[in-house]
């Protein structure tokens, strides 16, 4: 299957200029060799169907149910952004593994899965090649090895510490002060085509989250990592597929849960729709940080132009208390601070 990398390709007609091997020559760390005479491969896009994947917010409890045990994969029709997201989720995962690294000691390997018989899949595997190489060039990394194997289509990325012990837990302490926070990593709109959910419910179309601040990612990771390093999280979970909700629900393995009020995250993105808040796969992550500690945080953070947003506090009894509301905590508070100097003489 590794030739499909030294193959030339005619996509929808049109005659791509670069192998997929010339194309991540760019960024693998060896070049890679090509071949002499390189075969053809002939294959057409998949394009997902248009318009955006609504559903019922009252059901994000069975939404919930269905990603849990679902084992999807990237979808043909979303192989560019899905690809990125992928690359993105296995350095997030990095973040608080121990070893001496920053982002950029980070090369990654890459294995893409593909059926050469079934229609879209090529094309698929060329647009994930290119949408692998631009977001690893962006990130300033590298590629070390790349790998394929026949199966349905999907793609996956690692680094050398992705196996290496956790700085961190992976489910929360149950220290009722403490902090629950979610980090995006990238400032993509929050959609759900081509997720975990939609493809649990059979749902097709739609658009993915676009995954391109290489930028912005740089800077939540070194901050997020940074915080690891220095025993200021208590636990973290990398948040990607299946999105926020799963996520959070995989820290709770342990039977501390916690609360979960997203109305900051809803009037941050000016995203109402709970449902792409919670299922949405913008990378990013959830980090547990002890209440002495939300000062310095805070502090960081905004040094460092990052957004993030407290979630609630752990609680005993295990499980995940959805809230949400029309006015943020800060709002409350001032208009509360408000009604309080208009009725002072």
């Amino acid at each position: 299957m590794i030739k499909a990398f030294h193959c030339r390709y005619i996509i929808d007609g049109v005659q791509q200029e670069l192998t997929p091997a010339g194309i991540l020559s760019s960024v693998m760390e060896k070049a890679p060799e090509l071949a002499p005479v390189p075969e053809t491969i002939l294959d057409e896009s998949i394009d997902p169907a248009p318009g955006l994947i609504l559903l019922d917010p009252s059901k994000v409890e069975d939404y919930l149910s269905a990603v849990r045990d679902f084992k999807g994969r990237v979808q043909v029709p979303f192989a560019a952004p899905c690809t990125r997201a992928r690359v993105a989720a296995a350095l997030i995962d990095t973040a608080w593994r121990s070893g001496n690294f920053k982002l950029d000691d980070l090369p990654l390997t890459a294995k893409w899965t593909f059926n050469p018989e079934r229609v879209g899949d090529m094309a698929a595997f060329y647009s994930s090649v290119e949408a692998a190489a631009d977001y690893i060039d962006a990130l300033r990394l590298v590629i070390r090895r790349v790998g394929s194997e026949e199966g349905p289509f999907d793609v996956r990325f690692a680094t050398p510490f992705s196996g290496a012990p956790l700085l961190v837990d992976d489910c929360l302490h149950p220290d009722p002060q403490s902090w629950v926070i979610y980090v995006p990593f990238d400032t993509s709109d929050r959609r759900l085509g081509g997720s975990l959910l939609a493809q649990a419910l059979g749902l097709r179309g739609g658009v993915a989250p676009q995954v391109l601040d290489a930028d912005y990612f740089i800077d939540c990771f070194e901050l997020v990592r940074e915080l690891a390093e220095d025993g200021v999280l208590l636990s973290a979970a990398t948040v990607c597929e299946g999105g926020l909700y799963p996520a959070l629900e995989r820290m709770t393995a342990d039977g501390t849960g916690t609360g979960l009020d997203i109305s900051g995250i809803m009037h941050s993105s000016g995203e109402q729709d709970i449902v792409r808040i919670l299922f949405a796969e913008v990378p990013g992550a959830v980090i547990q940080i002890r209440d002495a500690d939300f000062d310095y945080i805070d502090a960081e953070f905004l040094l460092q132009d990052i957004a993030y947003f407290p979630l609630g506090h752990p609680m005993p009894g295990g499980g995940l208390k959805l809230e949400h509301s029309a006015r943020t905590g800060i709002q409350t508070i001032l208009e509360s601070l408000i009604q309080n100097a208009e009725g002072e003489d």
